[in-house]
């Protein structure tokens, strides 16, 4: 019987070093973006079926919507969750450490749960998945390294992807609202103006914004800026022209327009500003006769 010649210890070496150094790589990969902690209701309904009949709509609720339940039906519920992460393919859950909203941005840091031995459930009433949960899951917690696909959601439903940014080595991402603003304005979509919600992270793991809410929130933080001095009436009223303040702000961009021009006239008449800066500056002010007067000189 013939055999093929055998493979040498140098040969093994080298095999083993290889898989060795594929099986790192994979390690060290990164991997795919996570999702929410929301169990597929068709799912739920296999592993209910399965639940005492006293558990088992309590079991099913709290599944779908991805959160832990209290009381004698929480050991059924692990027993469930069990089940469920058993039946998915799904073995990356989002976390979110913390998350900022400024005037022009929102700033998170993200982690993600894997190899956990059941689904991992959040706390009632969070929004989402925490360290905490992840642990009582038995879930390996790191930092989530990776991309984040934001989207936009219409009133009536539809999700319109937008931009893909990505999560740094420390899990830090910013999501910029004049980018995405400017994004769907190349599109021909309005803006953010004209959506509900956005969404940052598949399925708006990572956040879920209602944008009418989050407007009229810059709205106050940028009253109260211009407030403090530090800001532009006239931009507010360009930017929040729906904002019960836009009325007060053109006001007040007007009574501060006037009071430039005042003041510029007056440099003119002192020479330190020349009639032609002053009309580039203004293109209309109560006093661009007489300056105009000025550019022109004496009559002949």
């Amino acid at each position: 019987m013939l055999r093929g010649k055998g493979i040498g210890a140098p040969a093994r070496r080298a095999a083993g070093a290889w898989l060795l150094f594929a099986g790192c790589a994979g390690l060290g990969g990164r991997s795919p973006e996570p999702a929410r902690g929301e169990v597929d209701p068709q799912v739920t309904a296999a592993a209910a079926a399965r639940v005492p009949e006293s558990c088992r709509e309590a079991v099913a609720a709290a599944l779908t919507a991805g959160e832990q339940l209290a009381g004698p039906c929480a050991t059924t519920q692990i027993r469930a969750a069990q089940e469920v992460l058993a039946a998915t393919r799904q073995r990356s859950f989002g976390i979110v450490d913390r998350t900022t909203v400024r005037l022009a941005s929102m700033s998170l840091v993200l982690s993600q749960a894997r190899f956990c031995r059941r689904w991992p459930l959040r706390a009632p009433g969070q929004a989402s998945l925490d360290v905490g949960a992840a642990g009582l899951a038995g879930c390996n917690v790191r930092r989530y390294v990776g991309p984040l696909s934001v989207s936009v959601t219409a009133s009536d439903g539809t999700i319109l992807p937008v931009l893909t940014v990505r999560s740094d080595e420390d899990g830090q991402s910013e999501v910029s609202f004049a980018e995405v603003d400017a994004l769907l304005r190349a599109r021909g979509r309005g803006g953010l103006g004209s959506f509900a919600t956005l969404q940052v992270g598949r399925g708006g793991w990572a956040a879920q914004v209602d944008l009418p809410e989050l407007r009229t929130q810059l709205a106050q933080w940028h009253a109260t800026w211009i407030g403090r001095g530090r800001g532009s009436p006239a931009l507010f009223a360009a930017l929040h022209p729906e904002s019960e303040a836009a009325s007060g702000m053109r006001t007040r961009a007007l009574e501060a327009s006037l009071k430039r021009q005042a003041e510029d006239a007056a440099a003119v008449d002192r020479g330190e500003l020349s009639a032609r800066r002053f009309l580039e500056r203004h293109v209309w002010s109560p006093y661009r006769s007489l300056i105009e007067q000025k550019d022109r000189g004496p009559s002949p």
